[in-house]
């Protein structure tokens, strides 16, 4: 099920139980990084619970009653329905013709527009930086070795701080004084055995072969103009019946036989050749970062 996240963002939902008048425990888990938080509801006369799911980024949640599980996608469309009708059965159809177009445009860009929560499985590779591919926007989590290092909701139980740098390409630890940071991994000579203390080496920023699991937010705070824009032509091409792509991309046709040639650009694109020029210069040359 789908739920809109939109202003005044009160994302409740309402699931049928056994019994009324009755306190049922309640489960609720993010399914981006699967942490989980847990509420009592109690169910009115009509044997009906009220959940409140959280409303800060776009994802899945699980919620779980007893052995029942539900499952509810909360998503920021890329136009406020509400703000484009005046009665039910307009909200309604533009609703319809909205999430369509937000899918053309998610087929176009594959990241979308969304502001999530996101889990990133990497190792260090023995400098004071870890290399990003996403549009991260800020550290909430970093596990070292599978162990808690660092909670932006709790920020001083920890001895140590991660934020991302100011060009959105790594993740780095926090310094309050002035530092040169390690641009790679550094020399390490192994120590022959003596009578005198050792001295050993520790490692700043992020050690090579250390395993890492960081949780960040990512994507967009805010939806951006042009692609408000890109979906209200497609919103609008949908009500009209305007994307018809068998009209638009036919390249030949004979009425013998009824033979019909299309062209390739059938199968790219969103059908509205402006709506694609807007959607160009987001799009990534490269969708997975690989070896080649």
């Amino acid at each position: 099920m789908e739920i809109l996240r939109v202003p005044p963002y009160d994302l409740t939902v309402n699931i049928q139980v056994d019994e009324p008048s009755t306190d049922y425990p309640v489960i609720i888990r993010d399914m981006a990084d699967l942490s989980i938080s847990t509420i009592t509801a109690t169910s009115d006369e009509n044997s009906i619970i009220n959940v409140d799911l959280p409303s800060k980024y776009d994802g899945q949640y699980e919620v779980q009653v007893y052995e029942n599980e539900y499952y509810y996608d909360v998503v920021r469309p890329y136009v406020d329905p509400n703000t484009k009708g005046t009665t039910a059965t307009e909200i309604a159809e533009y609703t319809k013709n909205e999430q369509t177009a937000r899918a053309i445009i998610d087929s176009v860009i594959r990241q979308g527009f969304y502001y999530k929560k996101e889990v990133i499985e990497t190792a260090g590779l023995g400098a004071d930086y870890l290399p990003l591919w996403i549009d991260a926007k800020k550290v909430l989590k970093v596990y070292e070795n599978n162990v808690l290092v660092y909670d932006a909701a709790n920020p001083d139980d920890y001895e140590r701080a991660f934020e991302i740098t100011a060009d959105g390409t790594a993740i780095q630890q926090y310094y309050s004084g002035t530092i040169n940071r390690n641009q790679g991994a550094s020399l390490i000579l192994p120590l022959a055995a003596a009578d005198t203390d050792i001295i050993e080496y520790y490692y700043r920023g992020f050690p090579r072969t250390f395993d890492y699991t960081i949780v960040v937010e990512s994507g967009y705070k805010v939806i951006p103009s042009d692609i408000v824009k890109a979906t209200e032509l497609l919103v609008e091409d949908l009500a009209c019946g305007k994307l018809e792509y068998y009209k638009r991309m036919t390249a030949s046709y004979s009425t013998d036989q009824f033979r019909i040639q299309f062209d390739r650009s059938m199968f790219e694109g969103t059908g509205n050749i402006i709506v694609d020029k807007i959607l160009s210069k987001y799009a990534k040359s490269i969708q997975t970062l690989g070896v080649l």
